[in-house]
């Protein structure tokens, strides 16, 4: 049995192609909305719920866990560590899964920062209006630290009621100052709101291409907008592939 952490595009792929193979699977998502997006899979265990590592050990327990294979989204550091612990407890192989990062062209007009705390730091420092697309699971920080937030601030998020119940009611984001829509988002509709919305800076993660940083990236630097990119966090894995075939190699 296989222990798969998921919820990305690039983890769906992944569990198809293991049931292609007749791995058997359970799979753990953060959210109801992402065990929803696997509803069309037969036979596959889905918890939906973050779990923390004696959860996790139960999970490996419960259904004879041989691997844990790791394909959270890049930015998931702390699913990423909790889940190595786990792993190394119960002395099963950890894998980790990960989307291939994008290689940023040459341009004065790109910015990029490690972490979220230096990433704000910089927008403290400009003016002008900004559009958010890194999710929600971090706006709390943005909409506490920049002072500013509702006069300047256009959040791209998840168009699902859970988000936009946080936006709104916890956070306080106007409703004028929110997208919710669901990608993959093509060159030409991430310049459209660029356009639209009248933005003068573009704030992304590097989470590769599977997350839309290609034509994020191209659309902004065709209407010369300067883009901040929020490098990806640094892990030690103990075993890491970028794709299908070398993730399937490892496990025969």
């Amino acid at each position: 049995m296989i222990y798969l952490l998921g919820g990305t595009k690039d983890s769906r792929k992944l569990i198809k192609k293991l049931l292609d193979f007749n791995y058997q699977i359970v799979v753990s998502v953060a959210t109801q909305y992402g065990k929803e997006l696997l509803s069309d899979l037969k036979g596959v265990e889905v918890i939906a719920n973050r779990l923390n590592q004696t959860e996790m050990e139960e999970v490996i327990e419960k259904y004879n866990v041989e691997r844990v294979i790791d394909a959270t989204h890049p930015f998931a550091t702390l699913v990423s560590q909790t889940a190595m612990k786990a792993a190394e407890e119960k002395e099963i192989n950890y894998l980790r899964f990960e989307r291939v990062s994008v290689e940023l062209p040459e341009s004065d007009l790109i910015i990029e920062r490690a972490g979220f705390e230096s990433a704000l730091d910089y927008l403290n420092q400009t003016s002008g209006r900004i559009l958010l697309t890194i999710g929600s699971k971090e706006l709390s920080q943005f909409v506490t630290e920049i002072s500013d937030f509702n006069q300047r601030v256009i959040s791209r998020v998840l168009p699902t009621a859970g988000v936009l119940k946080k936006c709104q009611k916890e956070l306080g984001i106007s409703p004028a100052n929110l997208i919710a829509i669901q990608g993959p988002f093509s060159r030409e509709l991430n310049k459209q709101l660029l356009i639209d919305y009248d933005i003068d800076l573009l704030v992304t993660k590097a989470s590769g291409r599977t997350g839309g940083l290609n034509t994020k990236l191209k659309a902004a630097l065709e209407l010369e907008i300067p883009v901040l990119v929020i490098r990806r966090p640094e892990v030690d894995y103990p075993q890491l592939v970028t794709n299908i075939q070398e993730l399937l190699s490892q496990l025969n």
